[in-house]
């Protein structure tokens, strides 16, 4: 009761705290103008190529040589410190969630899949193909996978964030393949500043909390200057209970010819079921005929299963993981000499994550091989007993082979308590060495360690024993252990206590991460021509990845199960040497028809220890024909080595969605029965198997013999800034990206295997192979998928922004943007056998991951007012249609019945604003899904769509 009045009293504080806000911003409209610097834009002059010589130099991502943002020949996209600032976030994840070109990743909404990191996926092209750096350097991986979590960068001190939507890898090396994202840290604070905020939804759960310290200043005359940074966050847990779309599962259903939703859920249930093949087709004391799905533990007696006993674990899961953060930074330079500045980066944060699945699904027949159920067991209904030992037990001998699903709810969920501490450190030189060119050199250390203790997992020995009954004594075990009694686990909540302190266990996983860059880079203008300076930039690097996985020694062994199973250790490193030169040649200038003609060009050599020897490039320019337009244009060949994980890792278990041919449907064809029964299916129930669960137990592993993807990237684009039109600036591009030899699961994940083998009914099939691992009833399961260079990828679309700004006399000024992107083409071949399937408009259904709508875009308006400011956000997402659609398409089979086969368009609305009460104190407060808007039903993930609702937050910053 206290901790429901502590949240409406806290989301009444909240709400009041935004409503006085707006309402103080909505009165006041007699104040000066005041003018502050524009959304995300960069209108740093065109001539400058060199710096100071102190390297000070502004380099926008996509080239090191120094050069301003838009006339960049890469797409770059930068997010502004204002517009960072409006979004009031306090999670790096926030300020990129917005941005088109981003499909969901992992974040603060992922629970399964999820790991409590927050990840960037660009173009939806994998989170191992974008590259994320740091003021240009690496940051280590939070996995073996060497893919970064950025909750690890802190959000209050980051000045910007550029993102290269396309091959990067000639300018910063591997996992630059679908493009870059580059946190500029601010490096030069004096004073000291203290900021706070509180958020809640406006249910009252989901709170967020956060508190930042920044400490800086100068010393030695000025001649250096040291930034210290500390934050405290705190995140609440929010369970799928709380939301009403949450907590339903529904499943598709033919109805008179019609697509329906009808209840379902996961056939490992919480009141347990028991199958054989000799069962089916009989029929249980109420008159029903037993189906594939066996016998069901119902309230009013033992029977056959129905579709509606499925357990819904939607309630358990998390739509918000709970999470508690601690960082410090520290950041500085020093002038050792006019020429020469020694500068610093030391990063620490310490995360705290809780995700939850539903209680542990155990199946007899994955786990315990040649399962007998003792009919001794004094808990087992009497005439459930006599009817198993009429048809099963032959021998008489009390032991009837079957097999039992038992979700053990008693137990708790599976839940996941992470501890992440993470650990970065720079140090480096720079200077001038000639009035045209700076140097730099520096050492980078970074280091991620994660403790993974896992609950609600099961022995399964000891889980086995107690289905063995003493003879002498019933409730006793077979095996003489004075702890151990006979399971249970004929109904809902019959676990006792005793009972699940048995077979209970936690496990607990180490991961630990190493990376080391060591780098140098001269760069600036070589020499001018007529038309311009010419600018290079060339450099050396080396780097070594090591990471290593070890899983409870109960996983390896195989003796225990939680939320996986049989996991083995995982453990690599490599090293790669790297050479790399750029250029930017100025070729016709200030004449007509000609303001500007420059030429750009790049190389890298790498050489991997794994990959060995590759080389990426790009070639590209620019034209423009007046002031004010220009069109630009690149191609970039990119490279991308296999990753620790890829190469090295052990024995996975993953449970994706799957179909499998061998259910008995109607369109199930009679060369699929007969190969079904070569499979392993029993004959007994060719005609009548369904598979039990939607999703299906796969098991993934390295491959040390996989070798780099390859990328071919084509962009072209035109940049407006007209003259006639202050302030105004508009770019748009088209991108064309093509991988091949992408390092993919066998197959391309077990339903493109499943389809694959479908085209080529035959063991002689490479991909009919890994079917053959099944249950003795036939059911799917560890099917083996280790990676392979495999796989095609393909993305093309356009992306497009538009800024601009203007002075509305004594009333201030008004500023806006819009940054979109139409998507034409998002195609995956998984294999050589298999067509190639479109994903772009598509969401899910097992061949589409994340939602891809082809439209996306957000537009921002902002209202300025003397020490005032108003800002709406607009953020859109285009309908997208049911995967299993696309995936139709790919074979040209006709389309499935779907009650649901596509998504609304959805519109959220973000209002946020700002009081600059005086020069040392600011109060602001936002409310995000301002409408409220739940996500679509039945198709949704939850990253790109909000599963919380509206939410509110306010804070301040208090400078000193």
């Amino acid at each position: 009761m206290m901790d429901m009045k502590r949240g409406r009293a806290t989301r009444t504080n909240l709400r009041g705290g935004s409503a006085i806000l707006l309402a103080v911003l909505a009165a006041d409209a007699v104040f000066a103008q005041a003018v502050e610097e524009p959304v995300a834009v960069d209108t740093a002059p065109e001539t400058a190529l060199q710096g100071d010589a102190g390297g000070e130099a502004i380099v926008i991502t996509g080239s090191r040589i120094p050069r301003p943002d838009v006339e960049s020949n890469s797409p770059v996209n930068v997010i502004g410190e204002e517009e960072i600032q409006l979004t009031a976030a306090n999670e790096t994840e926030q300020i990129l969630n917005s941005m088109p070109q981003f499909v969901a990743g992992f974040g603060s909404q992922s629970n399964n899949p999820g790991n409590g990191t927050a990840t960037v996926n660009l173009r939806n092209l994998g989170t191992v193909r974008t590259l994320v750096l740091m003021n240009g350097r690496r940051i280590v991986g939070s996995g073996e996978d060497g893919v970064v979590d950025i909750n690890m960068i802190p959000p209050a001190l980051i000045s910007r964030v550029d993102v290269v939507t396309g091959g990067a890898s000639a300018v910063y090396g591997s996992d630059a393949m679908a493009g870059v994202v580059n946190f500029i840290m601010k490096d030069d604070f004096e004073g000291m500043e203290i900021g706070g905020s509180a958020g809640v939804s406006s249910r009252g759960d989901s709170a967020r909390y956060n508190i930042d310290l920044t400490v800086g200043g100068n010393f030695a005359d000025g001649r250096g200057n040291v930034v210290f940074y500390a934050n405290y966050f705190d995140r609440a847990q929010t369970r799928g209970a709380a939301r009403d779309h949450a907590t339903l599962f529904l499943v598709d259903a033919v109805q008179n010819g019609q697509g329906v939703l009808v209840p379902g859920g996961n056939a490992v249930t919480p009141q347990g079921t028991i199958f054989s093949p000799s069962l089916v087709g009989l029929t249980d004391p109420f008159g029903n005929v037993i189906g594939p799905q066996g016998i069901f533990f119902a309230e009013e007696g033992w029977r056959a299963y129905r579709t509606s006993d499925g357990f819904n674990d939607r309630p358990f899961n998390n739509l918000q993981l709970p999470l508690e953060r601690i960082q410090a930074a520290v950041l500085g330079h020093y002038e050792v000499t006019d020429d020469i500045t020694f500068f610093w980066e030391g990063t620490y944060a310490r995360t705290r994550v809780n995700s939850t699945l539903g209680a542990l699904p155990m199946s007899s027949s994955g786990f315990i091989p040649g399962f007998q159920l003792d009919l001794r067991n004094p808990y087992l209904p009497d005439t459930l007993r006599d009817f198993l030992s009429v048809n099963l037990d032959a021998d008489g001998n009390n032991l009837v082979p079957l097999n039992i699903n038992r979700r053990v709810l008693e137990s708790g969920p599976r839940t996941s308590d992470q501890t992440r501490d993470f650990w970065r450190a720079v140090v480096g030189l720079r200077g001038g060495l000639t009035d045209q060119l700076n140097w730099e050199v520096f050492f980078n250390h970074g280091e991620n360690d994660l403790t993974d203790e896992q609950g609600g997992g099961v022995l399964i020995d000891n889980f086995a024993a107690m289905f063995l009954t003493d003879p002498n004594d019933p409730f006793s075990c077979a095996n003489g252990d004075p702890d151990c009694v006979v399971i249970n686990p004929f109904g809902r909540d019959a676990l006792t206590q005793e009972m699940v302190d048995y077979y209970n266990v936690d496990l607990v996983n180490h991961t630990r991460v190493r990376q080391t860059q060591v780098g140098g880079t001269i760069s600036g203008s070589l020499f001018s021509l007529p038309a311009g300076d010419v600018g290079i930039a060339v450099g050396a690097e080396y780097r070594k990845e090591s990471a290593r996985f070890q899983p409870d020694q109960l996983y390896v062994l195989g003796e225990a199960i939680s939320r996986s199973a049989g996991l083995q250790p995982t453990g690599g490193s490599y090293d790669v040497t790297e050479v790399f030169g750029e250029l930017y040649v100025p070729i016709l200038a200030d004449r007509p028809g000609f303001e500007l003609l420059a030429f750009e060009g790049g190389i890298r050599f790498s050489d991997y220890s794994t990959a060995g020897s590759v080389l990426s490039y790009k070639l590209g320019g620019e034209y423009s024909p007046f002031r004010g337009l220009k069109f630009r244009g690149l191609y970039q060949r990119a490279v991308r080595a296999p990753n620790i994980t890829e190469l090295y890792s052990g024995a996975t278990n993953t449970a994706p969605l799957a179909t499998d041919f061998c259910n008995a449907t109607p369109t199930r064809t009679a060369a699929e029965r007969a190969f079904c029964l070569e499979l392993g299916v029993p004959a007994a129930l060719i005609d009548v198997f369904q598979q039990e669960n939607v999703q299906i137990r796969a098991v993934t592993g390295g491959n040390p013999d996989l070798f780099e993807e390859t990328s071919d990237t084509w962009s072209v684009g035109a940049v407006v800034r007209p003259d006639f039109i202050p302030n105004l600036q508009f770019t748009v591009d088209y991108y064309n990206i093509k991988i091949t030899d992408a390092i993919a699961l066998f197959g391309g994940g077990l339903q493109p295997t499943i389809n694959a083998c479908r085209g080529n009914l035959s063991l002689d099939n490479p991909f009919c192979v890994p079917l053959q691992t099944r249950t003795p009833d036939g059911q799917l399961q560890d099917v083996p998928l280790r990676n392979q260079n495999i796989a095609e990828i393909t993305a093309s679309g356009i992306d497009f922004r538009l800024d601009y700004r203007h002075g509305i006399g004594r009333y201030g000024e008004l500023s806006y943007f819009i940054a979109g992107a139409y998507l034409f083409e998002n195609e995956t071949t998984s294999s050589p056998v298999l067509n190639p399937i479109d994903c772009a408009g598509f969401i899910g259904g097992g061949s589409c991951g994340s939602a891809n709508p082809k439209w996306r875009f957000s537009q921002r308006l902002t209202w300025e007012f003397d020490a005032y400011q108003i800002s709406l956000r607009h953020r859109f997402v285009g309908s997208a249609r049911d995967g299993r659609i696309a995936a139709a398409i790919s074979t040209g089979s006709a389309p499935p019945l779907l009650a649901v086969p596509r998504t609304p368009d959805v519109h959220y609305f973000d209002l946020s604003a700002n009081v600059r009460v005086n020069d040392r104190f600011r109060f602001y407060g936002t409310v995000d899904n301002l409408f409220d808007r739940d996500p679509p039903f039945q198709l949704y993930e939850r990253q790109t769509y909000d599963a919380i609702g509206r939410r509110f937050t306010v804070g301040f910053t208090a400078n000193f």
